[in-house]
């Protein structure tokens, strides 16, 4: 941190070691309460920073929904769907528009910070708002590596058991390879 590193600033030296490739630019994507994610590029220094809300918001949702600590597998997300305004809502957080490096965490994104952007919500189906505060999150993270001209997105962290935030990473990243670290031989935890 002293110099100058971002997000989890020890991470990306490991991530270089575990899955850089010589002719490939490779983020590794760690999907924890927050979302950082490590650039690994051939011949150029490695870096990292938070890219916005992980898990942290979806946890707090269901928590206080349904009473579970996380949504197992996104199956209740992937029963809703994206409300546009509210979208735009979170998405007008000033942290998010930010040029990296940068970092973040639960003292911002939090239940005060949910609650403020949820205010005219209430008509909005738990499922929907669900469904929007994943998209958040894949939308933010996406946003990174599509910026960093990445050719594949290796995700690691709890985020990586999420399947409908994987579909959804996925669907804003075409043409480029969005998979676990499992399929490089190294467990997602």
């Amino acid at each position: 941190v002293a110099a100058g590193g971002q997000g989890a600033p020890l991470v990306p030296a490991f991530h270089a070691a575990c899955f850089g490739r010589p002719q490939q630019r490779v983020g590794v994507l760690n999907i924890g309460g927050i979302a950082n994610i490590s650039i690994v590029a051939p011949d150029a220094e490695v870096r990292g920073f938070d890219t916005g809300p992980g898990n942290v918001l979806m946890d707090l949702w269901v928590h206080k929904r349904r009473g579970w600590s996380f949504d197992r597998d996104g199956i209740w997300a992937g029963q809703g769907l994206v409300d546009a305004n509210l979208l735009a809502r979170l998405l007008d957080e000033p942290y998010l528009r930010m040029p990296a490096p940068k970092s973040t965490g639960r003292d911002l994104f939090n239940e005060d910070w949910l609650a403020a952007r949820l205010g005219g919500a209430a008509a909005i189906p738990d499922a929907d708002v669900l469904a929007t505060l994943a998209e958040l999150t894949a939308v933010s993270a996406a946003s990174a590596a599509r910026e960093a001209a990445l050719a594949c997105l290796l995700v690691c962290g709890g985020g990586a058991f999420n399947a409908h935030l994987m579909r959804r990473l996925q669907t804003h990243l075409p043409g480029i390879t969005v998979a676990s670290t499992a399929s490089q031989g190294v467990p997602p935890d």
